[in-house]
């Protein structure tokens, strides 16, 4: 892969992303200060599996991206992911 292709996938990528972030903030169901308990749709975890794809396990920016979501609550859904795949196994 040349450089060119390489960032031509970087900017899809960033661009992917922030029609992402735009949508997840549009139909965002309550204000993050708010502290209700809702479960998680499948629509944030398909938008959080995107967001760690890009940025690994930076749970600030996973929140800025699932914008329904705190920075607290990402870790607490990846550590209740984690420990549900270690008991299936």
């Amino acid at each position: 892969m040349n450089f060119n292709s390489a960032y031509d996938v970087l900017c899809s990528n960033y661009l992917l992303l922030k029609q992402i972030h735009n949508y997840a903030h549009s139909i965002s169901i309550y204000n993050k200060q708010v502290q209700t308990r809702l479960k998680w749709t499948k629509e944030e975890d398909q938008i959080m599996d995107f967001a760690i794809s890009l940025f690994g396990v930076n749970y600030k920016k996973i929140a800025e991206v699932v914008t329904s979501k705190t920075a607290a609550q990402v870790y607490q859904r990846l550590r209740y992911i984690k420990d549900r795949q270690l008991m299936q196994q």
